[in-house]
Protein backbone atom coordinates (compact mmCIF):
# COMPACT_ATOMS: atom_id res chain seq x y z
CA UNK A 1 0.00 0.00 0.00
CA UNK A 2 1.50 3.54 -1.22
CA UNK A 3 1.88 5.70 2.38
CA UNK A 4 2.47 9.32 1.75
CA UNK A 5 4.21 11.47 3.79
CA UNK A 6 3.61 15.35 3.32
CA UNK A 7 6.51 17.88 4.50
CA UNK A 8 4.05 19.76 5.28
CA UNK A 9 2.02 17.94 7.78
CA UNK A 10 4.95 16.99 9.66
CA UNK A 11 5.32 17.49 13.43
CA UNK A 12 8.77 15.86 13.69
CA UNK A 13 12.14 16.04 12.25
CA UNK A 14 12.18 14.03 9.31
CA UNK A 15 15.39 13.08 7.02
CA UNK A 16 14.67 11.34 3.31
CA UNK A 17 17.39 10.28 1.04
CA UNK A 18 16.12 10.43 -2.36
CA UNK A 19 18.16 9.93 -5.27
CA UNK A 20 21.47 11.20 -3.85
CA UNK A 21 19.98 14.65 -2.69
CA UNK A 22 19.47 15.09 1.39
CA UNK A 23 16.59 17.15 2.56
CA UNK A 24 16.16 18.30 6.41
CA UNK A 25 12.10 19.37 7.64
CA UNK A 26 12.68 21.10 10.32
CA UNK A 27 12.23 20.59 14.05
CA UNK A 28 14.17 20.94 17.27
CA UNK A 29 17.77 19.96 17.47
CA UNK A 30 19.62 18.84 20.04
CA UNK A 31 22.90 16.54 20.98
CA UNK A 32 23.09 13.73 18.37
CA UNK A 33 23.24 10.19 19.62
CA UNK A 34 24.00 7.93 16.57
CA UNK A 35 22.19 4.63 16.17
CA UNK A 36 22.33 1.02 14.34
CA UNK A 37 18.98 0.22 12.50
CA UNK A 38 18.68 -3.98 11.99
CA UNK A 39 15.78 -5.47 9.80
CA UNK A 40 15.32 -8.58 10.45
CA UNK A 41 18.58 -9.20 12.32
CA UNK A 42 20.69 -7.45 9.73
CA UNK A 43 22.16 -3.84 10.11
CA UNK A 44 21.32 -1.72 7.14
CA UNK A 45 24.07 0.57 5.83
CA UNK A 46 23.18 4.59 5.15
CA UNK A 47 24.80 7.06 3.88
CA UNK A 48 23.79 9.32 5.97
CA UNK A 49 23.49 7.51 9.62
CA UNK A 50 20.32 7.25 11.77
CA UNK A 51 20.88 9.27 15.13
CA UNK A 52 18.55 9.67 18.19
CA UNK A 53 17.57 13.23 18.90
CA UNK A 54 14.99 14.00 21.60
CA UNK A 55 13.81 10.31 22.25
CA UNK A 56 13.14 10.13 18.75
CA UNK A 57 15.05 7.85 16.16
CA UNK A 58 15.45 9.70 12.65
CA UNK A 59 16.30 7.49 9.83
CA UNK A 60 16.94 8.10 5.62
CA UNK A 61 13.54 7.11 4.58
CA UNK A 62 14.75 5.46 0.88
CA UNK A 63 17.16 3.51 2.34
CA UNK A 64 15.87 2.08 5.14
CA UNK A 65 12.62 1.49 2.41
CA UNK A 66 14.67 -0.04 0.55
CA UNK A 67 15.75 -2.29 3.34
CA UNK A 68 12.05 -3.40 3.81
CA UNK A 69 11.37 -4.14 0.18
CA UNK A 70 9.79 -0.86 -0.28
CA UNK A 71 10.26 2.22 -3.10
CA UNK A 72 10.25 5.23 -2.35
CA UNK A 73 9.32 8.21 -4.78
CA UNK A 74 9.45 12.13 -4.14
CA UNK A 75 6.88 14.44 -5.45
CA UNK A 76 8.59 18.08 -6.08
CA UNK A 77 4.73 19.46 -6.66
CA UNK A 78 3.04 18.11 -3.82
CA UNK A 79 6.38 18.21 -1.62
CA UNK A 80 5.06 14.34 -0.61
CA UNK A 81 7.65 11.33 0.07
CA UNK A 82 5.40 8.17 -1.25
CA UNK A 83 6.78 4.82 -0.15
CA UNK A 84 4.97 2.08 -1.83
CA UNK A 85 5.77 -1.61 0.18
CA UNK A 86 6.19 -3.59 -1.21
CA UNK A 87 8.17 -1.85 -4.26
CA UNK A 88 6.41 -2.17 -7.88
CA UNK A 89 8.72 -4.54 -9.41
CA UNK A 90 11.76 -2.72 -11.57
CA UNK A 91 9.85 -1.93 -15.17
CA UNK A 92 6.45 -3.57 -13.93
CA UNK A 93 3.91 -3.52 -16.96
CA UNK A 94 0.97 -1.92 -16.87
CA UNK A 95 -1.30 -4.90 -16.50
CA UNK A 96 0.28 -5.48 -12.87
CA UNK A 97 0.28 -2.35 -11.45
CA UNK A 98 -3.70 -2.38 -12.59
CA UNK A 99 -4.26 -5.58 -10.47
CA UNK A 100 -2.05 -5.00 -7.65
CA UNK A 101 -3.75 -1.40 -7.16
CA UNK A 102 -7.24 -2.96 -7.81
CA UNK A 103 -6.81 -5.49 -5.03
CA UNK A 104 -5.02 -2.18 -3.32
CA UNK A 105 -8.42 -0.86 -3.31
CA UNK A 106 -10.74 -3.74 -2.79
CA UNK A 107 -9.01 -3.82 0.23
CA UNK A 108 -9.95 -0.14 1.12
CA UNK A 109 -13.76 -0.81 0.09
CA UNK A 110 -13.70 -3.72 2.98
CA UNK A 111 -11.97 -1.15 5.37
CA UNK A 112 -15.25 1.15 5.37
CA UNK A 113 -16.96 -2.31 7.60
CA UNK A 114 -14.08 -3.73 9.18
CA UNK A 115 -12.41 -2.69 12.48
CA UNK A 116 -9.26 -3.61 11.76
CA UNK A 117 -8.00 -5.19 15.10
CA UNK A 118 -4.95 -7.24 13.98
CA UNK A 119 -7.09 -10.49 12.94
CA UNK A 120 -7.88 -10.52 9.29
CA UNK A 121 -8.36 -13.19 6.65
CA UNK A 122 -8.72 -13.00 3.08
CA UNK A 123 -9.36 -15.38 0.92
CA UNK A 124 -9.67 -14.89 -3.24
CA UNK A 125 -9.23 -16.73 -6.20
CA UNK A 126 -6.33 -14.23 -7.32
CA UNK A 127 -3.96 -15.88 -9.37
CA UNK A 128 -6.29 -18.65 -10.77
CA UNK A 129 -8.10 -16.50 -12.92
CA UNK A 130 -7.42 -14.54 -15.83
CA UNK A 131 -9.22 -11.85 -17.23
CA UNK A 132 -9.12 -11.08 -20.70
CA UNK A 133 -6.35 -13.00 -21.45
CA UNK A 134 -4.93 -11.13 -18.32
CA UNK A 135 -3.33 -13.00 -15.05
CA UNK A 136 -5.29 -11.66 -11.66
CA UNK A 137 -1.74 -12.90 -9.81
CA UNK A 138 -0.79 -8.91 -9.25
CA UNK A 139 -3.33 -9.17 -7.02
CA UNK A 140 -1.82 -11.21 -4.84
CA UNK A 141 0.81 -8.73 -4.17
CA UNK A 142 -1.89 -5.96 -3.76
CA UNK A 143 -3.70 -7.89 -0.96
CA UNK A 144 -0.02 -8.20 1.08
CA UNK A 145 0.75 -4.57 0.75
CA UNK A 146 -2.73 -3.29 1.43
CA UNK A 147 -3.75 -5.87 4.42
CA UNK A 148 -0.35 -7.20 5.76
CA UNK A 149 -1.91 -10.46 5.45
CA UNK A 150 -0.12 -13.38 3.24
CA UNK A 151 0.36 -16.86 2.72
CA UNK A 152 3.69 -17.65 4.99
CA UNK A 153 1.35 -16.26 8.30
CA UNK A 154 -1.64 -18.18 6.78
CA UNK A 155 -4.20 -15.36 6.92
CA UNK A 156 -4.12 -14.59 2.80
CA UNK A 157 -5.86 -18.09 1.35
CA UNK A 158 -5.88 -18.84 -2.13
CA UNK A 159 -9.09 -20.49 -3.47
CA UNK A 160 -8.45 -22.84 -6.28
CA UNK A 161 -10.93 -21.73 -9.26
CA UNK A 162 -11.38 -22.42 -12.80
CA UNK A 163 -9.86 -19.58 -14.70
CA UNK A 164 -12.80 -18.62 -16.30
CA UNK A 165 -14.39 -17.97 -12.85
CA UNK A 166 -15.24 -13.98 -11.79
CA UNK A 167 -12.65 -12.38 -9.47
CA UNK A 168 -13.06 -12.09 -5.71
CA UNK A 169 -12.28 -11.43 -2.41
CA UNK A 170 -13.93 -11.71 0.81
CA UNK A 171 -11.75 -9.96 3.85
CA UNK A 172 -12.60 -11.88 7.25
CA UNK A 173 -12.32 -10.90 10.79
CA UNK A 174 -11.39 -13.97 12.07
CA UNK A 175 -12.76 -12.82 16.48
CA UNK A 176 -15.83 -11.04 15.32
CA UNK A 177 -16.68 -12.85 12.23
CA UNK A 178 -17.51 -9.45 10.02
CA UNK A 179 -16.83 -10.16 6.34
CA UNK A 180 -16.70 -7.92 3.20
CA UNK A 181 -17.30 -9.59 -0.11
CA UNK A 182 -16.08 -7.93 -2.73
CA UNK A 183 -16.81 -9.54 -6.79
CA UNK A 184 -14.99 -7.65 -9.52
CA UNK A 185 -16.64 -6.70 -12.72
CA UNK A 186 -14.63 -8.92 -15.03
CA UNK A 187 -15.94 -6.96 -18.41
CA UNK A 188 -14.77 -3.66 -17.30
CA UNK A 189 -11.39 -4.34 -15.76
CA UNK A 190 -10.72 -6.10 -18.85
CA UNK A 191 -11.72 -3.28 -21.21
CA UNK A 192 -9.67 -1.26 -18.99
CA UNK A 193 -6.77 -3.21 -19.20
CA UNK A 194 -6.93 -3.35 -22.71
CA UNK A 195 -7.39 0.24 -23.56
CA UNK A 196 -3.55 1.00 -22.07
CA UNK A 197 -4.96 3.01 -19.90
CA UNK A 198 -2.74 4.35 -17.12
CA UNK A 199 -2.89 1.98 -14.22
CA UNK A 200 -2.93 4.98 -11.40
CA UNK A 201 -6.09 5.58 -12.59
CA UNK A 202 -7.77 3.11 -10.79
CA UNK A 203 -7.41 5.25 -7.64
CA UNK A 204 -9.66 7.77 -8.75
CA UNK A 205 -12.64 5.78 -9.04
CA UNK A 206 -12.02 2.37 -7.65
CA UNK A 207 -15.82 1.50 -7.50
CA UNK A 208 -16.32 1.09 -11.23
CA UNK A 209 -14.80 -1.84 -10.94
CA UNK A 210 -16.45 -3.30 -8.54
CA UNK A 211 -19.84 -5.71 -9.49
CA UNK A 212 -20.44 -6.28 -5.98
CA UNK A 213 -19.33 -5.00 -2.55
CA UNK A 214 -21.27 -6.63 0.61
CA UNK A 215 -20.84 -6.74 3.94
CA UNK A 216 -22.11 -9.68 6.30
CA UNK A 217 -21.49 -11.55 9.66
CA UNK A 218 -20.78 -14.63 8.92
CA UNK A 219 -19.21 -16.77 11.98
CA UNK A 220 -20.23 -20.14 12.09
CA UNK A 221 -21.79 -19.47 15.58
CA UNK A 222 -23.82 -16.61 14.53
CA UNK A 223 -25.20 -18.66 11.36
CA UNK A 224 -25.99 -21.82 13.31
CA UNK A 225 -27.63 -19.52 15.98
CA UNK A 226 -30.35 -18.45 13.30
CA UNK A 227 -29.73 -20.92 9.92
CA UNK A 228 -33.32 -19.00 8.99
CA UNK A 229 -31.71 -15.77 8.32
CA UNK A 230 -28.52 -17.05 6.77
CA UNK A 231 -30.19 -19.51 4.64
CA UNK A 232 -32.32 -16.63 3.07
CA UNK A 233 -29.06 -14.88 2.30
CA UNK A 234 -27.80 -18.28 0.42
CA UNK A 235 -31.15 -18.20 -1.87
CA UNK A 236 -30.34 -14.27 -2.36
CA UNK A 237 -26.73 -15.25 -3.41
CA UNK A 238 -25.42 -12.59 -2.03
CA UNK A 239 -21.72 -13.86 -2.30
CA UNK A 240 -22.64 -14.68 -5.73
CA UNK A 241 -23.10 -18.27 -5.41
CA UNK A 242 -20.10 -18.97 -3.27
CA UNK A 243 -21.43 -18.77 0.38
CA UNK A 244 -20.68 -21.91 1.14
CA UNK A 245 -17.47 -21.99 0.12
CA UNK A 246 -16.45 -19.13 1.85
CA UNK A 247 -18.37 -19.55 5.12
CA UNK A 248 -16.76 -22.84 5.59
CA UNK A 249 -13.23 -21.90 4.53
CA UNK A 250 -13.36 -19.01 6.65
CA UNK A 251 -14.56 -20.46 9.67
CA UNK A 252 -12.01 -23.36 9.44
CA UNK A 253 -9.31 -21.50 9.20
CA UNK A 254 -10.56 -19.22 11.91
CA UNK A 255 -10.62 -21.72 14.05
CA UNK A 256 -6.97 -22.83 13.42
CA UNK A 257 -7.63 -25.83 11.77
CA UNK A 258 -4.33 -27.95 10.92
CA UNK A 259 -2.71 -26.23 7.74
CA UNK A 260 -3.13 -29.28 5.52
CA UNK A 261 -6.61 -29.70 5.77
CA UNK A 262 -6.89 -25.94 5.22
CA UNK A 263 -4.89 -26.44 1.89
CA UNK A 264 -7.27 -29.72 0.64
CA UNK A 265 -10.08 -27.27 1.22
CA UNK A 266 -8.53 -24.38 -0.50
CA UNK A 267 -7.66 -27.14 -3.70
CA UNK A 268 -11.21 -28.47 -2.97
CA UNK A 269 -12.60 -24.92 -3.15
CA UNK A 270 -14.71 -25.75 -0.26
CA UNK A 271 -14.43 -27.74 3.40
CA UNK A 272 -17.57 -30.63 3.88
CA UNK A 273 -17.28 -33.80 5.41
CA UNK A 274 -16.32 -35.82 2.35
CA UNK A 275 -13.08 -33.52 2.04
CA UNK A 276 -12.55 -34.62 5.76
CA UNK A 277 -12.88 -37.75 5.70
CA UNK A 278 -9.65 -37.59 3.33
CA UNK A 279 -7.88 -35.73 5.64
CA UNK A 280 -8.39 -38.75 8.13
CA UNK A 281 -7.70 -41.37 5.46
CA UNK A 282 -4.61 -39.57 4.80
CA UNK A 283 -3.76 -39.66 8.44
CA UNK A 284 -4.60 -42.87 8.85
CA UNK A 285 -2.23 -44.24 6.40
CA UNK A 286 0.93 -42.07 7.65
CA UNK A 287 0.10 -43.64 11.18
CA UNK A 288 -0.87 -47.15 10.46
CA UNK A 289 0.46 -47.84 6.93
CA UNK A 290 3.59 -45.68 6.55
CA UNK A 291 6.16 -45.31 3.70
CA UNK A 292 9.16 -47.44 5.15
CA UNK A 293 11.77 -46.30 2.48
CA UNK A 294 12.32 -43.37 0.19
CA UNK A 295 11.76 -45.78 -2.79
CA UNK A 296 8.01 -46.21 -1.57
CA UNK A 297 5.28 -44.22 -2.60
CA UNK A 298 1.35 -43.86 -2.62
CA UNK A 299 -0.85 -44.91 -5.17
CA UNK A 300 -4.49 -44.60 -4.47
CA UNK A 301 -7.44 -46.45 -6.39
CA UNK A 302 -10.35 -44.16 -5.27
CA UNK A 303 -13.47 -46.54 -5.51
CA UNK A 304 -15.84 -45.04 -4.76
CA UNK A 305 -14.60 -41.48 -5.69
CA UNK A 306 -15.75 -38.93 -3.62
CA UNK A 307 -14.55 -35.41 -2.55
CA UNK A 308 -12.23 -37.38 -0.12
CA UNK A 309 -9.83 -37.68 -3.07
CA UNK A 310 -9.02 -34.17 -3.46
CA UNK A 311 -7.38 -34.31 -0.04
CA UNK A 312 -5.57 -37.45 -0.58
CA UNK A 313 -4.13 -36.06 -3.36
CA UNK A 314 -2.75 -32.35 -1.55
CA UNK A 315 -1.67 -34.48 1.50
CA UNK A 316 -0.01 -37.58 -0.11
CA UNK A 317 1.09 -35.97 -3.45
CA UNK A 318 -1.25 -39.28 -5.19
CA UNK A 319 -2.13 -37.26 -8.45
CA UNK A 320 -3.14 -39.04 -11.32
CA UNK A 321 -0.53 -36.82 -13.28
CA UNK A 322 2.05 -38.25 -11.44
CA UNK A 323 0.84 -42.24 -11.46
CA UNK A 324 -0.41 -41.91 -8.00
CA UNK A 325 -4.05 -42.31 -8.61
CA UNK A 326 -6.78 -43.76 -10.48
CA UNK A 327 -10.50 -43.06 -10.37
CA UNK A 328 -12.81 -46.20 -10.50
CA UNK A 329 -16.72 -45.25 -10.11
CA UNK A 330 -19.18 -47.45 -8.51
CA UNK A 331 -23.08 -47.29 -8.99
CA UNK A 332 -25.58 -48.39 -7.05
CA UNK A 333 -25.69 -51.70 -8.64
CA UNK A 334 -21.73 -52.40 -7.72
CA UNK A 335 -22.76 -51.43 -4.05
CA UNK A 336 -25.53 -53.72 -3.63
CA UNK A 337 -22.83 -56.67 -4.66
CA UNK A 338 -20.22 -55.43 -1.88
CA UNK A 339 -19.70 -57.76 0.81
CA UNK A 340 -21.32 -56.70 4.07
CA UNK A 341 -17.66 -55.76 5.41
CA UNK A 342 -17.02 -53.82 1.96
CA UNK A 343 -20.59 -51.49 2.69
CA UNK A 344 -18.58 -48.63 3.60
CA UNK A 345 -15.32 -49.40 1.36
CA UNK A 346 -13.33 -46.09 1.17
CA UNK A 347 -10.63 -47.13 -1.26
CA UNK A 348 -7.71 -49.18 -2.19
CA UNK A 349 -4.41 -47.94 -0.95
CA UNK A 350 -1.00 -49.22 -2.16
CA UNK A 351 2.48 -48.45 -1.23
CA UNK A 352 5.19 -49.88 -4.02
CA UNK A 353 8.92 -49.91 -4.05
CA UNK A 354 9.51 -49.03 -7.78
CA UNK A 355 13.48 -49.95 -7.27
CA UNK A 356 12.83 -53.14 -5.24
CA UNK A 357 9.49 -53.77 -7.52
CA UNK A 358 7.24 -55.06 -4.50
CA UNK A 359 4.37 -53.62 -2.43
CA UNK A 360 1.24 -54.10 -0.88
CA UNK A 361 -2.04 -52.71 -0.16
CA UNK A 362 -4.84 -52.30 2.32
CA UNK A 363 -8.66 -51.90 1.87
CA UNK A 364 -10.23 -49.27 4.05
CA UNK A 365 -13.54 -48.23 4.90
CA UNK A 366 -14.86 -45.18 6.80
CA UNK A 367 -17.71 -44.93 8.75
CA UNK A 368 -19.96 -41.83 8.23
CA UNK A 369 -22.80 -43.58 10.48
CA UNK A 370 -20.36 -43.73 12.94
CA UNK A 371 -19.69 -39.94 12.73
CA UNK A 372 -22.97 -38.94 12.79
CA UNK A 373 -23.52 -41.33 15.94
CA UNK A 374 -20.93 -39.59 17.70
CA UNK A 375 -21.65 -35.86 16.64
CA UNK A 376 -25.29 -36.34 17.38
CA UNK A 377 -25.57 -34.52 14.01
CA UNK A 378 -28.87 -35.66 11.65
CA UNK A 379 -27.47 -34.93 8.17
CA UNK A 380 -31.11 -35.42 7.16
CA UNK A 381 -32.40 -32.15 9.13
CA UNK A 382 -31.40 -28.92 8.71
CA UNK A 383 -30.50 -26.67 6.18
CA UNK A 384 -27.80 -28.84 3.84
CA UNK A 385 -25.31 -25.89 4.19
CA UNK A 386 -26.18 -25.86 8.20
CA UNK A 387 -25.48 -29.55 8.32
CA UNK A 388 -22.35 -29.45 6.88
CA UNK A 389 -20.82 -26.56 8.60
CA UNK A 390 -21.56 -28.22 11.54
CA UNK A 391 -20.19 -31.28 10.90
CA UNK A 392 -16.59 -29.74 9.15
CA UNK A 393 -16.48 -27.59 12.84
CA UNK A 394 -17.26 -31.05 15.17
CA UNK A 395 -14.51 -33.19 13.21
CA UNK A 396 -11.85 -30.57 13.92
CA UNK A 397 -11.81 -32.09 17.09
CA UNK A 398 -11.33 -35.40 15.84
CA UNK A 399 -8.43 -35.06 13.16
CA UNK A 400 -5.71 -36.91 15.21
CA UNK A 401 -8.12 -40.35 15.81
CA UNK A 402 -8.47 -41.59 11.94
CA UNK A 403 -9.19 -44.57 13.66
CA UNK A 404 -12.34 -43.87 14.92
CA UNK A 405 -13.76 -43.67 11.65
CA UNK A 406 -11.51 -45.79 9.62
CA UNK A 407 -11.02 -49.60 9.51
CA UNK A 408 -9.67 -51.86 7.95
CA UNK A 409 -11.51 -54.77 5.07
CA UNK A 410 -8.33 -56.52 3.92
CA UNK A 411 -4.82 -56.19 3.39
CA UNK A 412 -3.18 -57.87 0.70
CA UNK A 413 0.35 -58.54 -0.83
CA UNK A 414 1.08 -57.54 -4.69
CA UNK A 415 1.81 -60.67 -6.32
CA UNK A 416 5.97 -60.58 -8.31
CA UNK A 417 5.36 -58.35 -11.62
CA UNK A 418 2.28 -57.27 -10.35
CA UNK A 419 1.91 -53.10 -9.61
CA UNK A 420 -0.93 -51.04 -8.51
CA UNK A 421 -1.91 -49.93 -12.14
CA UNK A 422 -2.86 -53.41 -12.88
CA UNK A 423 -5.74 -53.22 -10.86
CA UNK A 424 -6.96 -50.15 -12.75
CA UNK A 425 -6.46 -51.23 -16.15
CA UNK A 426 -9.28 -51.16 -18.57
CA UNK A 427 -11.37 -54.38 -18.21
CA UNK A 428 -9.95 -55.09 -14.71
CA UNK A 429 -11.97 -55.27 -11.58
CA UNK A 430 -10.60 -54.49 -8.62
CA UNK A 431 -13.47 -55.16 -6.20
CA UNK A 432 -13.62 -58.97 -7.94
CA UNK A 433 -9.93 -59.45 -7.58
CA UNK A 434 -10.05 -58.69 -4.03
CA UNK A 435 -13.05 -60.91 -3.61
CA UNK A 436 -15.04 -57.93 -2.13
CA UNK A 437 -18.32 -58.84 -3.53
CA UNK A 438 -20.98 -61.22 -2.74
Amino acid sequence: MRKVVSAALCFVTLLAVLGGAVFFFPGGLSAMEPVKILVNGREVTFDVSPFLQEGRVLVPVSRLAEALGCGVKWDEKTNAVEVTCPAFPQGAAGEYRFWRLLAEQAAGEAFKYLERRGDLLVLTNAGYVTVGGSSTAPCLDGLIAATGCSPGRGNLLEVHTADSKPLWFFFFEKKSGQGVFVEVDGAKAAGFVASGSDPNAVDSNPAQFFKKVVAENVSAEKLLANPGDWNQKVQMKVFSGLEFNIVTIANLAAKGAQPGLVKAALFHDHLCPGVTSGYLLANYLKKEFPLRSPDESYYVLAVPPWCKDDALQVVLNTTPGKSGMAVIPVNASARENLKPEAKNLAGIYFRYDSKAKKGDGVVLAFDFAKAQSLSGIDMNKGFPWETRLKSDLWYLDYLDKPELFINVIKKFELKPGEVPDDYAQPGANPLARLDLLQ
